[in-house]
């Protein structure tokens, strides 16, 4: 399993915010929505299997790793709280002297006790709620992954209005997929 699959077992369909201007792009959503939430550190388990483990970085930071019979990966995210819901930031790609832009993936996440859900924006969703936004620009990436897309955003305040959206819209979200919590 590589690990752009390991996402799709949780629930990422990648989508991303391509974050990209000229001069030094964005770094995400704007860190006034970042929240913590420390019952979310520790090992958990998908449904599938996959094994992730979130540790803390502080205020509202976290190390994702990502392991499965075939594949690891480490990222660096955010817990947001956009509009009463929350949502995990997560770089999936962070530039370098390649000229790229910063990838994120969002997704709503709750957690009750020692089960937390995951649900990814929807590509058909965020196709149609980012057309008409002169700074944000919707780009498929189906010939890669079926029904997966994301938004080229020129500044933050671009993502955060879809952050924004994806909250009150229940059509927004892909199915909850389950984490359970590892005990030791």
């Amino acid at each position: 399993m590589n690990v752009l699959r390991a996402f799709a077992c949780l629930g990422c369909v990648l989508l991303v915010f391509l974050a990209g201007c000229r001069g030094a792009p964005p770094a995400g959503v704007d860190p006034a929505y970042q929240v913590a939430d420390l019952g979310m550190l520790g090992d958990w388990r998908t449904d599938e299997g996959v094994e992730i483990g979130v540790d803390s970085l502080g205020r509202a930071g976290f190390i994702v790793k990502i392991r499965s019979a075939d594949d690891s990966a480490t990222y660096r995210g955010h817990l947001l709280e956009v509009a009463g819901m929350r949502f995990i930031e997560v770089s999936v790609h962070q530039p370098d002297r390649d000229g790229s832009v910063p990838v994120y993936h969002y997704a709503a996440v709750e957690r009750i006790g020692d089960v937390m859900t995951h649900r990814p924006i929807r590509a058909d969703w965020l196709a149609s709620a980012s057309a008409g936004m002169p700074e944000a620009i919707y780009r498929s990436t189906a010939e890669s992954s079926p029904g997966s897309g994301g938004v080229v955003v020129r500044e933050r305040q671009a993502m955060l209005e879809l952050l924004r959206k994806a909250a009150s819209d229940p059509a927004a979200l892909g199915p909850a997929e389950r984490l359970v919590r590892v005990k030791n």
